[in-house]
């Protein structure tokens, strides 16, 4: 279990050697396909994988692209042909959806991603204090933090599977709303067996550097302990959220 982990974390790093290969290359290559219905633009499509094979496991995520049609993962992980993937897929407006595929040495795969409409739940709030937002030019970060696919992808450590959900710019007081999908997967969770939660962060919009880097609900029974936002049905209007100024880790000189 050890050397899968540290094979994800491998494999995060590799991502880029894997999406500067040409087309001509892609092409030859085992891999698996996702096709996206027509009424999906591409862009908001989110893909994160992990591979079985005899290299162990290696986890990433799918490079989001404009104006296409399907995502290619290529299924083989130094120079070895993987013999399953697992998938996570998520497009705005749509239910996430997990995939379990098993795959054949050199073969190439095609999936639909037929895409079921997903409910929503309204979130209110007023940032505090409001200087972080009008004193920036801050725009806030919603992102879905997917715990559960640990479970799912069949390992006990690594990186939490993250999907960003929507990007708001507060007023001047710091208020803000926002409609965030509710997954049916959260539907089924337990609040005894929390399976994901919302967390918020602030940003300059321009540059992209935080300003804070987690909001938590002033409301102690919406808050987690991995200070995120417990994924509720239904929330009160106008929560409160309190914010931290986000403070850069300084290294020690010697």
């Amino acid at each position: 279990m050890v050397g899968w982990v540290s094979a994800i974390l491998l494999g995060m790093a590799g991502l880029l050697s894997q999406s500067a290969q040409t087309p001509k290359t892609a092409s030859i290559l085992p891999s698996v396909s996702i096709s996206l219905p027509p009424d999906i633009l591409s862009e908001t499509v989110q893909i994160s994988y992990f591979l079985l094979g005899p290299f162990g496991g290696y986890g990433g995520y799918a490079a989001q692209r404009t104006g296409v049609h399907s995502y290619d993962i290529p299924t083989m992980v130094d120079g070895k042909a993987a013999t399953e993937i697992r998938m996570i897929v998520y497009a705005s407006g749509c239910e996430i959806q997990q995939f379990v595929l098993p795959l054949a040495e050199y073969s190439r795969v095609s999936q639909e991603f037929p895409c079921q409409r997903v409910k929503t739940v309204k979130l209110s709030g007023k940032i505090v204090p409001s200087a972080l937002v009008r004193d920036n030019n801050a725009e806030l970060v919603v992102t879905y933090m997917a715990y559960w696919v640990h479970g799912f992808y069949g390992i006990s450590d690594g990186f939490v599977t993250k999907f960003h959900l929507a990007t708001v710019s507060p007023d001047a007081d710091g208020m803000f709303q926002v409609d965030l999908p509710y997954f049916s997967a959260d539907v089924e969770a337990s609040s005894s067996q929390q399976r994901a939660s919302f967390w918020l962060m602030l940003r300059d919009s321009k540059t992209w550097n935080h300003i804070a880097s987690s909001l938590e609900p002033e409301d102690q029974e919406l808050r987690l302990k991995e200070h995120g936002l417990r994924i509720q049905s239904h929330y009160p209007d106008d929560l409160i959220f309190t914010a931290e100024p986000f403070r850069a880790t300084k290294r020690r000189q010697r």
